[in-house]
């Protein structure tokens, strides 16, 4: 291990959210989480994408997101019925 090898070691978080807008390389995450929002620093790699489990990494931290199952969402679907 090199002298500024400590300096530059990033920390691993595990979260629960919904991510508001798709990653991309350069950009930076924004996840809604306990009511509120998280912005990341700029993403620079995306790892994997599964059903309810996403990894990717920032410029800081190495991140892994669970996303709500869909029994937990709210249903978003507009309502359809009869207008008289």
């Amino acid at each position: 291990m090199k002298e500024g090898d400590i300096m530059n070691e990033k920390k691993f978080a595990t979260v629960s959210g919904t991510l508001l807008f798709p990653l991309r390389i350069g950009g930076r995450a924004v996840i809604l989480r306990d009511g509120g929002y998280t912005w990341t620093s700029k993403v620079t790699a995306i790892h994997s994408v599964q059903p309810g489990d996403i990894r990717f990494e920032t410029e800081n931290t190495y991140y892994r997101l669970l996303l709500p199952s869909l029994s937990q969402t709210a249903d978003c679907r507009p309502a359809l019925g009869m207008v008289a």
